[in-house]
């Protein structure tokens, strides 16, 4: 009865905590983008009072095959793909406790992910201070993503994903997107330190995608709910 209790006040801070960052929330982005950070935000919270977040529960292997792809409050796919340079990269490699923020790219030749990327090259160090680092993946073989990068110098590998195994993951397979080929969605997820899905935005066009600002704002707001929800 105890523990019963102390869940249902924890929640009730959870959720005054919601609707007040809600309310300051819906000045700075559309309504879509705010609904999506809300759910995101609810995760932990209902997982925590079922014993089931950071650390409570023994991690699962990913659903890889799971309807619309792994999601939120799912734990990522846990990825090893070669970067422009030809070297292995996997997600093991982020730093503990830190944050990736994986892009999912439809190629180097797509106008709306080259000023995306760029945009991220510009604001890394912003990331950096977050505590968030960030890989982009597309289905580019290795010697494009080498060319892309030789021209643009990015500060975070671009990885390459030819036979889709990351973009089938996370759902964001889109069929003949480009000369006939399988390329992915326009897709930004953001991974927790404990390897936690947290963020997960598919866009619905070529050009629907947060913008820098809205994934900072994003991480910050799951970085100080983890940390209420932890002295709670």
């Amino acid at each position: 009865m105890e523990r019963a209790a102390d869940n249902v006040n924890v929640l009730g801070k959870f959720l005054v905590f919601l609707d007040t960052f809600s309310k300051g929330a819906q000045m700075l982005f559309g309504k879509n983008k705010i609904q999506t950070i809300l759910l995101v935000l609810m995760i932990p919270a209902v997982a925590g009072l079922t014993g089931s977040f950071q650390g409570c529960a023994k991690p699962q292997a990913p659903a890889v095959t799971k309807p619309g792809g792994l999601g939120l409050g799912d734990q990522a796919y846990d990825f090893s793909l070669m970067d422009s340079s030809g070297h292995l990269v996997k997600m093991s490699d982020v730093k503990p406790g830190w944050y990736l923020v994986l892009i999912l790219y439809r190629g180097s030749w797509c106008s709306a992910c080259q000023g995306q990327l760029a945009g991220l090259k510009e604001d890394y160090p912003k990331f950096q201070a977050a505590h968030a680092t960030i890989a982009a993946v597309s289905v580019d073989p290795v010697q494009d993503s080498a060319d892309f990068n030789q021209q643009w110098r990015f500060p975070f590998p671009l990885l390459s994903d030819p036979e889709l195994k990351v973009i089938d993951a996370y759902g964001a397979r889109l069929p003949n997107g480009h000369e006939g080929k399988d390329i992915a969605k326009p897709t930004t997820l953001i991974i927790d330190p404990n390897k936690m899905i947290r963020f997960k935005y598919i866009g619905k066009d070529p050009t629907d995608r947060p913008t820098d600002n809205e994934i900072l704002f994003t991480i910050q707001q799951i970085e100080k709910n983890d940390q209420a929800h932890a002295k709670s």
